[in-house]
């Protein structure tokens, strides 16, 4: 038997990192409390059959803040002054 060489350590290196990568993504999917158990089960097969985007996608999926989606509340009382109010009496 003969030493590996450069390129084999590269690839066992490359594979080593793609399951610890998916390991952590299951481990997210499973202990995240937004999905629902079947959902659950989809994720990881998605992580297991397509591994280093399937483990991507399921932690930018997972990820604790989505803001983007989402727009910033407006606080539309800012500009009211508490002497005046709305109503205009004509009178």
């Amino acid at each position: 038997m003969g030493t590996l060489s450069l390129t084999a350590w590269f690839f066992i290196a490359l594979a080593t990192v793609a399951l610890a990568l998916d390991a952590y993504a299951i481990r997210k999917v499973f202990t995240s409390s937004f999905y629902e158990p079947a959902q659950r089960w989809g994720q990881t097969a998605l992580i297991l059959l397509v591994p280093l985007f399937g483990a991507y996608l399921t932690l930018y999926l997972a990820r604790e803040h989505g803001t983007q989606f989402q727009s910033q509340p407006a606080d539309h009382l800012q500009e009211i002054d508490g002497t005046c109010g709305d109503i205009d009496y004509h009178g």
